[in-house]
């Protein structure tokens, strides 16, 4: 992740304020590696080309006219499960999200309650049988197809397995590593549990996600192509996204 990126999901997170000395004791212990050095230049150079603006010493405020970055609410019950598998295989990649995420772009929002942790292929049957000891009264179903989602899941509180496709723009969040917005845009338009947000909500959804937050459309079609849809994504982010 670039040193700017990192400013930028702070402050978004901040409600667009960004105090150097805060955001250096969060930095210093969350990129142990980083370069302080590094970081005041990146904040110099975002304040001259009009991202940030200087509010006092030590203190910023993204431009009002910037687009913030999509930063996801990461609630307990996340956190709680994805230290847990975590635990369980500290050596896989593993990637939880909530299908409600997409909700706040919606015009219809239908009462969904469907989590989705993605991990590598080879390891997703053993997290499958890991997972449905600790989902609660969760509905827990392996890669389901659209008919499998609609007869055992569709209304429930569901928590899906599915394959972490490589290259796929993550994010992290509060310790947890979720899905960027990017990967949520082009999840809903193919995964079988969106069904609910296809045709011109689908349209909705994207016109708002664009409107609302910043958005990485080359990171978007590189996903897109690894998904093999990139010319389905393109041709919406093309009308939708100007």
């Amino acid at each position: 992740m670039t040193n700017r990126k990192i400013i930028l999901d702070y402050a978004a997170s901040h409600g667009g304020i960004l105090m150097r000395k805060d955001f250096l004791f969060w930095f210093e212990s969350a990129y142990p590696d980083g370069s302080v050095r590094s970081i005041d230049t990146e904040l110099r150079q975002m304040v001259a080309t009009g991202i940030l603006e200087r509010t006092g010493h030590g203190q910023f405020r993204l431009c009002p006219h910037i687009k913030p970055p999509y930063i996801p609410f990461v609630n307990p019950e996340i956190k709680a499960i994805f230290s847990d598998i975590k635990e369980r295989y500290p050596y896989a990649d593993f990637c939880i999200w909530q299908a409600r995420s997409v909700s706040s772009f919606m015009q219809h929002v239908p009462d969904i309650d469907i989590l989705i942790l993605e991990t590598k292929r080879s390891a997703a049957e053993a997290v499958y049988e890991d997972v449905r000891e600790m989902a609660g009264n969760r509905t827990v179903l392996l890669r389901p197809n659209e008919k499998e989602y609609r007869i055992y899941a569709s209304g429930t509180s569901s928590l899906l397995v599915k394959d972490l496709i490589s290259e796929a723009p993550l994010i992290l969040v509060d310790g947890v590593t979720t899905a960027s917005l990017e990967k949520i845009l082009v999840d809903i338009t193919i995964a079988p549990e969106f069904e609910f947000a296809r045709g011109a909500e689908l349209y909705t959804i994207y016109e708002n996600a664009d409107q609302m937050y910043s958005i990485g459309k080359k990171a978007m079609l590189r996903y897109a192509t690894r998904r093999g849809k990139k010319d389905e994504i393109e041709k919406l982010m093309k009308s939708t996204m100007p």
